[in-house]
């Protein structure tokens, strides 16, 4: 075991070999014991018991053996099947603290295999609300994370330009005189709060609209003509002004790839082409299906339904341009796109996209990846289900695994949709957003909301602080509070966001996690560490406690990318605050001895280093002061 690289998991391999049995194994075994006094972790022997062809009354005894005499453990308690075990904190502290640099958790999960990570996917004839926020954060926050762990990750954003509400947007413009922009109004927020609210609206009351809005379906999906290049205009507009929201919020991408070019470049039909070859498709000559091409399925009991993929008038359901756009990510299509480079966004990274132009420039390769993950809520898991089936299907003897990432909705709160000035009935306890009937909250409205409040409360706090400084305390508090309060939680679970929740000090919230990374800053700042000592012995309940969560970040960070859950990292950061904050309260860090002094500077220092390295993976921006 490489001490220079020291945490829960290289302990845990430790095990494993001197078991011989892999860390996994180990892993799968270990828990946090339920007081100090019965030690830092008890291995449950009952589950190794099989793995070690052991009677499970000799397994403990049996372990015991065979971990005696490593360096970091101090002493061993057999409790029935379980063996308690006693970390040496006087040994393992030196070495904990000398893991700890901006590499620290930085596990070789991935070992550069590239993945596809496709998220936020919204309309381009809109404004991004919160719940397009949930998707785009969480996706954000995956993509950090398997970067983190040595996967090539490609990150994506899904451009439906060929969608009815592109259309909605053409038909207000190009026959309900709307002006195509207004004056002092972001231009997504405008199409979508007022064009396409209207023409939906328009709709009810002159049905011969519709027609209309078929006319511009069919002229965008034929291409070249007027329309189309009217169309493809207005979509590279949004997509520049949801660019400003993704900047703001720190959000970027590799890649646009546009439903558009899937249609010109004749994706579907080649797709078509191939299900119908391998037989996974039919034709449907009865039943309420006659007429369409349909897709045999099997559900969780092996039983065989069919979905529909071609309608009987012959046009395609969004899950068949699903499929096509999946084959291509797996390279199962035999082709590919053009591209070309959009922009060069904030952080440095190019932006690519997809382009029927005749372009042949040195680009990534984007495709022909063995796993996808593909964020879209959970009301659309029976398409996704659809898609997978057909890519397994299809893929046949070559390896893929496509995963759909599943989440719940956002809603508001009915005291925080009071502040956005949203109507509400009396006895509604939150608040659902819906594009059409124009009931959203925007993501820049609500981050303009959060940073006036932060703005406010800064100043009056810290009068001493210039106002730039308390401009970018807000700026950088309101994004985070954002970020967090969607991506800390159980993605299945639906979010009920809630201003005045976010923004107190509590442990769970982004503001406690911000304020001890600036509280430990503080602390450094006024420090004058002589010289690096970070050998200690007799070491006080809560230093323990420190040096134990410290050892933990490289399990968290392996937790959250094996089961795609940021909920575990977020609870590891708040949980680390939380004792930092009982461990500064309790102890003196500049006033100790000299000894003692030095070391607890040590231990600041690593606890502001993980902090940063976990606050980056979930999107917060740390600040020495606020």
């Amino acid at each position: 075991m490489d001490k220079l690289d020291f945490g829960e998991l290289s302990m845990l391999d430790e095990f494993g070999k001197r078991l011989g049995l892999s860390s996994d194994d180990v892993k799968k075994s270990v828990k946090d014991t339920p007081r100090e006094d019965l030690g830092d972790i008890a291995i449950e022997s009952f589950i190794l018991s099989k793995k070690l062809w052991k009677d499970p009354k000799e397994t403990s005894e049996y372990i015991k053996e065979k971990l005696g005499g490593t360096w970091f453990i101090k002493k061993m308690d057999v409790y029935g099947p379980y063996l308690n075990i006693s970390y040496d904190y006087d040994k393992i502290s030196a070495t904990v603290l000398s893991s700890i640099n901006d590499s620290y958790g930085k596990i070789n999960v991935g070992n550069e295999e590239k993945i596809f990570l496709e998220h936020t996917s919204v309309n381009p004839n809109k404004a991004l609300h919160i719940g397009h926020a949930k998707n785009a954060c969480i996706g954000d926050s995956l993509g950090r994370l398997l970067r983190f762990v040595n996967y090539k990750t490609i990150v994506a954003n899904y451009v439906d330009d060929t969608g009815a509400q592109v259309a909605d947007d053409i038909v207000g413009i190009k026959f309900l005189n709307m002006p195509e922009q207004k004056d002092g109004v972001k231009l997504d927020i405008y199409l979508g709060n007022e064009v396409y609210v209207n023409t939906t609206k328009a709709y009810e009351n002159d049905p011969s609209l519709l027609e209309k809005r078929r006319l511009v379906l069919k002229s965008i999906e034929e291409g070249n003509n007027e329309i189309a290049k009217f169309a493809m205009q207005l979509v590279s507009k949004v997509l520049s002004s949801q660019m400003e929201t993704f900047d703001r919020l720190k959000i970027y991408y590799d890649l646009f790839n546009h439903e558009s070019h899937i249609l010109s470049y004749k994706f579907w039909e080649t797709a078509f082409k191939q299900l119908k070859d391998r037989n996974l498709i039919r034709y449907s000559e009865e039943g309420d299906k006659a007429g369409c091409w349909v897709f045999p399925m099997e559900d969780a009991r092996k039983r065989i339904y069919e979905k529909i993929l071609v309608r009987s008038d012959g046009t395609v359901v969004y899950a068949g341009k699903d499929i096509a756009y999946a084959m291509w990510k797996h390279g199962l299509l035999n082709a590919d796109f053009r591209y070309k480079k959009l922009q060069t966004q904030a952080n440095g990274q190019t932006l690519w996209e997809s382009t029927d132009e005749n372009i042949d420039i040195a680009h990534p390769k984007f495709n022909d990846i063995k796993t996808s993950i593909t964020l879209v809520d959970k009301r659309q898991s029976d398409e996704q289900e659809v898609v997978k089936q057909a890519v397994d299907k299809m893929a046949g003897d070559k390896q893929v695994n496509y995963i759909h990432y599943a989440y719940e909705i956002v809603s508001l709160s009915q005291n925080t949709a009071k502040r956005m000035n949203v109507q509400m009935e009396e006895d509604e306890r939150t608040f659902n957003m819906s594009g059409r009937k124009g009931i959203v909250v925007n993501v820049d409205t609500f981050l303009d909301m959060l940073y006036t409040k932060v703005y406010e409360e800064t100043k009056n706090k810290n009068p001493d602080m210039n106002d730039e400084e308390c401009k970018k305390v807000a700026e950088s508090i309101a994004v985070s509070t954002f970020r967090y309060e969607l991506v800390k939680t159980d993605p299945s679970r639906i979010t009920v966001f809630d201003v005045d929740d976010a923004l107190k000090l509590e442990a769970r919230n982004a503001i406690y996690i911000i304020y001890t990374y600036a509280r430990a800053s503080s602390i450094l700042n006024k420090a004058q560490l002589r010289e690096n000592n970070i050998n200690a012995t007799d070491l006080e309940a809560k230093e323990k406690r420190i040096i134990r969560m410290l050892t933990k970040f490289p399990t968290a960070v392996f937790d959250s990318v094996n089961n795609l859950y940021l909920t575990t990292l977020s609870t590891y950061i708040s949980s680390l605050c939380f004792e930092f904050n009982s461990f500064y309260e309790s102890l003196s860090v500049l006033n100790a001895d000299e000894r003692k002094r030095d070391f607890r500077i040590s231990l600041v220092k690593a606890v502001k280093e993980v902090l940063k390295n976990g606050m980056d993976l979930l999107g917060l921006i740390p600040l020495e002061r606020i």
